[in-house]
Parts: C-alpha cells; structure tokens; sequence
C-alpha cells in the first residue's frame, strides 16, 4: 500500500508521459509542473491508495498538477475545512 508522499510521487513519476504535455499546451493548459497522467491511471491509484486525507494535504503541498488531482480524490471530504479550500488558489 502507498502510504508516504515519497511514494506516491516516485509512482507517478513512473507514470509520467511527457510526450502528452505538447498536446496539452495546445488547449491552452500550462504544462509546468504537470507529468502528463491521465485521469483513469490517478482514478486507479486512487483506489489503491484509498482514502487520506494527511496524505492527500501533502500531496497538494506539491503543487504538482497530477499530484493535486490524485489529492482530490483521496481526500475525505469531511475533513476537509475552508481554509484548505481557500488555500487551493
């Protein structure tokens, strides 16, 4: 099981397709900080990784695009407060 952010972030790395960046940039998406994941590869993740949301605030601490998505979904939305909600901007 994922349980560290060390970890989370080597496996996407593994995951990372640059080559998707190019294509991203042309719909206007900044491709800075992103590793060109898909949604059903951070969808399955997720779901390995189940859900924690002490991983899911360090996670978005990276500011790394696919990172804050795959901290959207294992986050408990019960947890979550207004200040991490406005921290997001």
């Amino acid at each position: 099981m994922i349980v560290t952010v060390e970890e989370v972030l080597d496996r996407l790395k593994t995951k990372a397709r640059p080559d998707q960046l190019k294509g991203m940039s042309k719909f206007g998406i900044t491709v800075e900080r992103r590793l060109g994941i898909s949604i059903p590869n951070l969808m399955k993740m997720a779901k390995e990784v189940g859900q924690n949301h002490d991983l899911a605030l360090k996670l978005w601490k990276t500011r790394i695009a696919q990172a804050m998505i795959l901290a959207s979904m294992i986050d408990n939305p019960k947890q979550l407060t207004e200040v991490q909600m406005e921290d997001c901007f």
